[in-house]
Parts: structure tokens; C-alpha cells; sequence
């Protein structure tokens, strides 16, 4: 999302989080444990931390030998994400004891994302000048394929319909989900940090060539574009016939999901690299100018802002009472849906890129996106 390359992906993994799809895993088991009232989350002081959703209190932290700008997401019991020390972690949730890890060739910044029994996470590296996406077994992180594709950016992967997308360097891919061959790939003018988003058979992704696209699922045909005045690493969300994305520009935009033809814009005071939620009418987005925004979905007015005291490129997750966000000045906040107002923050030792995730005590899951879309 920053204009160097080498710098990307650790944002990548920021704008996601949400665009993951979790089915339902094969064990009999709950696959998510209930009575617990937690949010997780990464930071760049090599931890993922579980706090108390409702106070911010901390509840574990589990320490790995790199940043943590992966964004969480939750399986079976488990919170699984990446870090920059080439390693892919399942941590129990109760307790943050792992469960197990999977040893990579390159550090993680996008976030996992399960499907059925299969994690699938990406990464790149710039020793070789190569980025993969590898498909692990969700219980007991074996490995079950790995696609390689040039270049060093790769975003976090959306799975659905037995398709795994997945951006990188200049391309969108779609990949068979069982084999990890690919099916097709469409080319952008530049790289593909934001994650794809698949409704009702098309896929929404953003390109740093200033553009976002909508694709046939099936083939990658494309069937419009919309232009902005800058790069766009924010990940689409789709909601009620819109798509709200967020532009280099400062802007976030809604267009016609169908049309592409734009609804509204509404400017900030920073680039917009945070990829908005929408809940009961109400789009949340970040930016980098410290802010925290409430706007309406319909029409594009403020209904309220928050302040941070530094940049804020993660993306917000919204419960039914709370917006959840940390920036880089290592502050994570929990905000009242209704007026903005901070209820509680919780310092972590290094800037927060990471996207969290929800855990309700009913056993409910929020990630950033649609709020509700992907419980």
C-alpha cells in the first residue's frame, strides 16, 4: 500500500481480514468455543494479543521472532496467523498456547483465510523475486499444495465456490482450490495488494494502478473499471448493490456494484489504505490522517469522526455496539458505533497494521467487510 514495493505487503494483510470465508470444519467438535468475549489482534512489537472485547483488558499473548502485520482470523478453536519470521501459527483461543506452526521461505503479512479443513496464506520475498500461496491442512498445519507466482506482493485470498483469488505482483489469480492450479489470471497495470471480494458471481479488487475492477468469477473477463486518483491497496467491501473501497487519493468511494458508475465520494485528510466495514447502514473507515470515520452508506455524510494520534491503516471490525481499530502508534481502541466515543484503548509495544478479529461470547465471529457476512 506504500508506494514502495518493498513495503506493501506488510499492508496487505491490514486491508484483508474480512474477505475471509470460514465454513465449518469436519470435526464434531464446537468449532468455536463459547463464553468468551475476545478480540484479536497483531503488532509489530511480534505479538498477537487477546483482550477482553468489552474492557481491553489482556487476556494472553502469544510471542513470535517477527512483526505481526498479519491480520488474525479464528477456526476450531484456534486463532491462526503470519508473521515476518517466516512462520504461520495456530494458538489456542482460550489459552494462547500453540496448537501448531507451519515454517514458510518468506514472512507473512496477508492475512490466513480457512475454508472447510484448508488454511490458504500468502507471502513474498524479495530474495528471489517470487511471492507463493501455500494450502495447509487446518487441524495439523501439513501442507497440501503451494502456487508460486512472480513478483514480491501477494494480498490475502479470498476463497469461494471451490476458487481460491488471490492478488499479486501485476495479476489477480484464480486457483483451484483442491490443486492449486490455476484457472485463470487477469492483469492490472500495476500490484495487486488489496483482496478480492466475490459476490453473486463477480470479483471486486483494487489495483495500484488506480483502479478498481469487476471480473466474471468463472473466467476473469472483465466487466467494468473504475478509476481513481490514486493507488488503491484498500480491500472492496459489497453491500446493498454498492461497493465501498478506499483510494491513495484520500477518498473513499462508493459505485454501483453492478455499473461501476460512482454513487459518492467522501474525503479525508490522508490516503485511504484501510478497507471500510459496513453495518446497519453505517460504512467505518481509517486513514492516515489519524482519523477514524462513521459515514452513511447511502448518501456519504459524516455522522462522526475519532481521532488517533498517529496514522491508522488497519481496517476497523464493527460488533453490533463496537468499532475496533489500531494504528501505528501501537493503540488499539474499541469506539461506540453510535457517537465515536472511545470506550477503551490497550497499548501494544509497536504499530498496529493489523486487522482484528471478533469472538463473541455466543460464539459469533466479526471480521472487517460486511459486518455479520462472515459469522
Amino acid at each position: 500500500m506504500k508506494k514502495s514495493i518493498a513495503n506493501r505487503s506488510f499492508f496487505a494483510a491490514a486491508t484483508f481480514a474480512a474477505f475471509q470465508i470460514f465454513t465449518h470444519c469436519s470435526k464434531k467438535e464446537d468449532p468455536m468455543p463459547k463464553g468468551i468475549d475476545a478480540v484479536f489482534v497483531g503488532s509489530s512489537d511480534n505479538k498477537l494479543y487477546a483482550l477482553n472485547s468489552k474492557t481491553g483488558a489482556k487476556l494472553w499473548e502469544f510471542a513470535t521472532k517477527g512483526t505481526v502485520h498479519s491480520s488474525p482470523t479464528l477456526a476450531i478453536g484456534m486463532a491462526i496467523v503470519g508473521s515476518s519470521d517466516q512462520n504461520i501459527y495456530a494458538v489456542d483461543l482460550k489459552t494462547g498456547a500453540k496448537v501448531w506452526e507451519f515454517a514458510l521461505d518468506m514472512g507473512i503479512s496477508s492475512a490466513p483465510t480457512v475454508s472447510g479443513n484448508t488454511v490458504y496464506v500468502g507471502m513474498g520475498g524479495t530474495s528471489n523475486f517470487t511471492s507463493k500461496l501455500y494450502a495447509l491442512d487446518v487441524v495439523t498445519g501439513a501442507k497440501q499444495w503451494e502456487f508460486t507466482a512472480d513478483g514480491i506482493s501477494i494480498s490475502s485470498p479470498t476463497v469461494v465456490n471451490g476458487k481460491v483469488y488471490v492478488g499479486g505482483f501485476n495479476n489477480l489469480y484464480a486457483l483451484d482450490a483442491k490443486k492449486g492450479t490455476k484457472l485463470w489470471e487477469f492483469g492490472t497495470g500495476a500490484g495487486v495488494d488489496s483482496s478480492p471480494s466475490v459476490v453473486d458471481g463477480v470479483v471486486y479488487v483494487g489495483s495500484n494502478d488506480y483502479n478498481v475492477y469487476a471480473l466474471d468469477a468463472e473466467t476473469g473477463a472483465k466487466k467494468w473499471n473504475f478509476s481513481t486518483g490514486g493507488e488503491v491497496s484498500s480491500s472492496p467491501t459489497v453491500s446493498g448493490g454498492s461497493l465501498y473501497i478506499g483510494s491513495f487519493d484520500r477518498k473513499l468511494y462508493a459505485v454501483n456494484s453492478q455499473t461501476g458508475a460512482k454513487l459518492w465520494e467522501f474525503r479525508t485528510d490522508g490516503p485511504v489504505l484501510s478497507s471500510p466495514s459496513v453495518s446497519n447502514g453505517v460504512v467505518y473507515v481509517a486513514s492516515n490522517d489519524h482519523k477514524m470515520y462513521a459515514v452513511d452508506a447511502k448518501t456519504g455524510a459524516k455522522k462522526w469522526e475519532t481521532w488517533s494520534t498517529n496514522r491508522i491503516q488497519a481496517s476497523p471490525v464493527v460488533t453490533d455496539s463496537l468499532a475496533y481499530v489500531g494504528g501505528t502508534d501501537g493503540r488499539f481502541f474499541a469506539v461506540d458505533v453510535q457517537s465515536g466515543a472511545k470506550k477503551w484503548e490497550f497499548q501494544t509495544g509497536g504499530a498496529v497494521y493489523s486487522s482484528a478479529a471478533v469472538l463473541s461470547s455466543s460464539a459469533k465471529t466479526y471480521f472487517s467487510g460486511v459486518s455479520g457476512l462472515q459469522q
